[in-house]
């Protein structure tokens, strides 16, 4: 088998990796967010850990203070990419998630100082605070609803045409290429 040559960007080789950061995702080869969601978690235990004090059952802060202190520091770590990065979410595993929601059952409980036997349920109601699939859901939902008021042309949806016959579900050919073309005043040649 031959040797695959190096993808190259304007003369420079890039090198194959495992895992890559971009813009704070760490992206692997899988695209499951094994390694990312691990090390959010960590980040998200050291970083409540650090308002250990301040949160804990026996401190004399307000429960709402103590919940405004866990929503600005240590929810934006774990769930961090479900913002900008909702969409891509949806393609990692039920474990990655089950650890994240783990993290903040464990922060809720907590804050509340609720006993073994007080249902996650009730607390998160009692909060106001979405489980973590259900709170991607919901940002997922509202990215998804704003994309189609994106004005540029080219990320739009081409429609899809039931009516013609055909066994392949693309777009017809040169429908792009049309889209593109009414960017163009057509009394200018």
């Amino acid at each position: 088998m031959p040797a695959l040559n190096p993808i190259k960007i304007f003369g420079q080789p890039v090198p194959f990796v495992s895992e890559y950061k971009y813009l704070g995702l760490i992206l692997d080869a899988k695209l499951n967010f094994d390694s990312h969601v691990q090390k959010a978690v960590t980040k998200a235990r050291n970083s409540s850990f650090a308002l250990g004090r301040l949160i804990a059952p026996k401190s004399t802060l307000a429960i709402k203070h103590k919940l405004l202190l866990y929503k600005a520091t240590v929810r934006p770590i774990i769930l961090y990419g479900s913002l900008y990065g909702s969409p891509i979410w949806g393609t990692t595993s039920i474990r990655n998630l089950r650890k994240l929601q783990v993290l903040q059952n464990q922060q809720l409980k907590r804050i509340v100082n609720a006993p073994w036997y007080v249902r996650r349920k009730l607390i998160h109601q009692d909060l106001k605070i979405h489980p973590v699939l259900d709170f991607i859901k919901i940002i997922s939902k509202k990215f998804f609803e704003k994309l189609p008021q994106i004005p540029n042309v080219l990320l739009q949806l081409p429609p899809y045409e039931p009516a013609v016959p055909s066994s392949r579900k693309r777009p017809p050919q040169g429908h792009i290429f049309y889209r593109c073309d009414g960017l163009h005043d057509p009394e200018v040649p």
